[in-house]
């Protein structure tokens, strides 16, 4: 997209202006991407709920489904609000930083 389409979108007028908003949007997005990150890929089981962190991990960054056969992947949102009809039962959690799969 080049800028006189951005001006136009927005309805700015002046380009100098459009300019520093591009620059401090794309700025901002770099600033909010880690610059070196891992990933790695747990296998869903079913009837298992919980499943343990990484040893190495830091912060999760987000949790991924694969979409397609094309390798392409979508992000699953964070859930807001859990209510736990079942308490949970199993003894399979070895520390308190299990992931419990609902």
């Amino acid at each position: 997209m080049k800028l006189l389409e951005v001006m136009e979108r927005c309805g700015i007028k002046e380009p100098e202006r459009a300019k520093v908003y591009i620059t401090d949007a794309l700025y901002e997005m770099q600033s909010l991407i880690p610059e070196k990150t891992t990933g790695q890929k747990i296998n869903v089981v079913a009837d298992q709920r919980l499943y343990s962190w990484p040893s190495n991990m830091v912060r999760l960054l987000g949790v991924y489904k694969k979409y397609d056969t094309d390798g392409k992947y979508i992000r699953i949102p964070s859930i807001q609000r859990i209510d736990l009809i079942d308490e949970i039962t199993s003894t399979a959690a070895a520390a308190e930083e299990d992931i419990i799969v609902v």
